[in-house]
């Protein structure tokens, strides 16, 4: 129990370097940079196998600091979780192997620009014990009739904080597997933050997919990864461990999605997350094709794969270290009459990155759900 409690203190304690600084350049920063970011990737020529790290990467992430001057804490801390996701895959085609369960796509969580139509699409899809369905399960289960925009976290990162930080080795591969799940004759859209590492992400999908020549990307500034908050990303750090969170910004943020409060700090979900389908997804899908990758940063990602999936997905980082994974999301499914459905979906084997896990693994503690102490 001793280790144990150590154990639960130390994961709390690493969130301070984990994940939502991301994205914390704002899209001044982002436009400065806009004639480096839409050029070609480097790493769009596929790499050898010899090339890839051991770690597959498919849980484990380099998750961002909130602030690039932590860029050094959280390069430590990413090179211990990539080491002990040797033991994972990263196939995106794979399901867990956890339970899962068969659900209706029409009794997704749905909203609408207009008067709620019913759903026609009977189709089936299997969503693992974590809430999450294949991209290409929702991909090829849609309707002639319907348009999906799938938006995702940008796939595994250096270490270091930047516009200009790219993928990893395993970052690209696991971009090209997610495509090779999406292949088909069908075109499609590609929009991205204009961050390296989502310009990558997006080329190597296409890559994945067969495409013989880079798509045209199409850089959206909603998606750089503030559109939930109120203030900075720094200062959203720092409100988070003023309440006397561990987790920083990345705890502050799972209490927020699941139960609402902090109005000083960030938006109230559900009507920014609508907002955003309107001014964003609605009011941009007639000039996309009928699918769209869309790639931004878990800040963004996260809170409206929650929202989508009505607080059901197991992102809940304040109770047991869960957070969105690379290259999972949300699909949002569009059809004729603009009514809207969602669908959390993972592009690898798992949609969720499982902190606590990979804390247990690495120290030799024993047992994989302990109970955890009341807070």
């Amino acid at each position: 129990m001793r280790n144990i409690t150590l154990s639960l203190a130390a994961i709390a304690s690493l969130a301070t370097v984990i994940s939502c600084g991301d994205s914390s350049k704002s899209p001044t920063a982002v436009k400065a940079n806009e004639s480096a970011n839409s050029s070609p990737s480097d790493s769009d020529d596929t790499l050898s196998s010899s090339s890839i790290r051991t770690s597959t990467g498919v849980i484990l992430s380099s998750s961002a600091t909130i602030a690039d001057s932590s860029a050094t804490a959280s390069s430590a801390h990413s090179a211990s979780e990539r080491t002990s996701s040797a033991k994972q895959t990263s196939s995106s085609s794979a399901h867990s192997s956890s339970a899962h369960h068969r659900i209706s796509s029409s009794s997704i969580s749905s909203s609408s620009a207009q008067a709620p139509q019913p759903q026609s699409s009977a189709t089936s899809i299997t969503l693992d014990a974590d809430g999450f369905a294949t991209v290409a399960d929702v991909y090829h289960s849609l309707q002639d009739n319907e348009k999906a925009v799938f938006i995702i976290r940008h796939s595994e990162r250096e270490d270091n904080v930047a516009i200009e930080t790219e993928l990893t080795a395993n970052g690209v591969k696991m971009a090209q597997d997610l495509g090779v799940t999406l292949k088909s004759d069908e075109e499609f859209s590609y929009i991205t933050s204009g961050f390296v590492r989502t310009n990558e992400t997006a080329n190597n999908i296409s890559k994945g997919r067969g495409e013989t020549k880079l798509p045209k990307l199409i850089t959206n500034y909603d998606i750089t990864g503030n559109w939930f908050l109120k203030i900075s990303a720094d200062s959203l750090a720092q409100y988070g461990t003023s309440l006397g969170m561990k987790g920083g910004s990345v705890e502050l943020m799972a209490h927020w999605a699941y139960d609402g409060g902090y109005p000083n700090a960030l938006y109230e979900l559900s009507p920014r997350a609508e907002e955003f389908m309107q001014k964003v997804i609605l009011k941009n899908l007639p000039k996309w094709k009928r699918v769209s990758i869309m790639v931004s940063h878990d800040i963004l990602v996260m809170p409206l794969t929650v929202f989508g999936s009505k607080g059901k997905v197991a992102l809940k980082y304040h109770e047991d270290y869960h957070w969105i994974n690379y290259i999972a999301g949300l699909a949002i499914i569009i059809d004729e009459q603009n009514n809207l459905r969602y669908i959390p979906v993972k592009g690898a084997e798992s949609g969720v990155i499982d902190y606590l896990a990979i804390y247990r693994e690495e120290h030799g503690i024993g047992g994989k759900n302990p109970t955890f102490p009341k807070k």
